[in-house]
């Protein structure tokens, strides 16, 4: 199944309506795309408002397995510690840019950034798709 791990700037996008994130959920909630949502970038994201009722949507859909339309990648122990020794190898100052870019390596999915120069700074290969680059669509 084809899949998007979700950075900040995709929470944001999907918060504000952006048709093409939109499209995503509706994807999602019909099982024909896999997200992954890292627990990290959910604390970065999550307001609890009313504006953000697709995020929250979004983030229900998760937990319900690891082969699921949704998957929350928690921050275990194990992960803290993959993490953490990413972070000492690149130097790279972004608890959450290392998270997405683990998450979305193991899985083979592309990243949906608002910033791909923090994405690739952390030096794994991975396929990102930027909202800055398609401000329209976003």
């Amino acid at each position: 199944m084809r899949g998007f791990v979700f950075d900040a700037g995709a929470f944001i996008a999907l918060e504000r309506g952006a048709p093409l994130l939109l499209g995503i959920l509706e994807e999602v909630l019909h099982g024909t795309v896999q997200v992954v949502l890292p627990r990290t970038v959910i604390a970065q994201v999550w307001r609890g408002g009313p504006r953000q009722a697709n995020v929250g949507r979004l983030i229900s859909a998760g937990g319900r397995g690891r082969d699921g339309p949704v998957i929350i990648d928690e921050l275990t122990a194990e992960r803290a510690k993959q993490i953490g020794v990413t972070i000492g190898k690149i130097s790279h100052p972004d608890i959450a840019d290392v998270h997405v870019a683990l998450a979305a390596a193991e899985r083979g999915h592309a990243v949906l950034t608002s910033d791909d120069a923090d994405i690739a700074a952390v030096g794994l290969a991975l396929e990102r798709r930027s909202c800055s680059r398609q401000a329209a669509s976003w």
